[in-house]
């Protein structure tokens, strides 16, 4: 079992850090977030994490030098089809610019962003593409991406766009897509999902 040190951004419960351990990693977690709720529901899943504080302040002296990995799912609502559709000119949907700010400070070996589908077509589809651009320019990561929905493997339609960057020397290989649906008997035939190592 690999260890990591995640920083877990706009955290939530601990989706990722739950994913990163059933995926096989022994995760050290430095976690982000402001709901109350949340917060105390991710410390008590788990206990031994660390809270760094909101993502416009985190308290850098918590954190170990190396970051093996940072995960986010920022803040949707200005790109959702259900909102107002500001979105990177929206005041919450820009706070993906302090997660692209940290993997270009601490070069982790790989980093997961999850979004809602309708970042894909947000201002003519100009804010997709320069989300892709800022990740582009940090160099040398590998950046996938795919639309996965939660009713291939659940009884819930939730659609999620998912990107993944990681450094080709951490990489086995090309990611997505993770699964293959087929129409002939509604079953998604899923991949080995284990494609990063440390």
């Amino acid at each position: 079992m690999k260890k990591i040190n995640l920083l877990d951004l706009f955290s939530g419960i601990g989706g990722f850090h739950l994913g990163l351990s059933q995926a096989g990693f022994k995760v050290n977690s430095f976690y982000s977030e402001i709901d109350k709720y949340a917060l105390k529901t991710y410390k008590h899943n788990f206990k031994n994490s660390t809270y760094v504080g909101s993502v416009t302040n985190i308290q850098r002296d918590k954190l170990p030098k190396k970051i093996n990995a940072i995960t986010f799912g920022s803040p949707c609502q200005d790109f959702s089809l259900a909102g107002k559709r500001k979105g990177l000119d929206g005041d919450r949907s820009s706070l993906i610019s302090e997660a692209i700010n940290f993997i270009s400070e601490f070069k982790p070996d790989f980093f997961i962003w999850e979004n809602v589908k309708g970042t894909f077509s947000s201002n003519n589809r100009q804010d997709f593409a320069a989300i892709l651009q800022a990740f582009a320019n940090i160099g040398g990561y590998r950046i996938e991406w795919q639309l996965l929905n939660t009713s291939w493997f659940l009884p819930q339609n939730r659609e999620r766009i998912y990107l993944v960057g990681y450094t080709p020397k951490k990489g086995r290989g090309q990611i997505f897509p993770i699964g293959d649906y087929s129409k002939k008997d509604n079953v998604l035939q899923v991949k080995h999902l284990s494609l990063i190592h440390i």
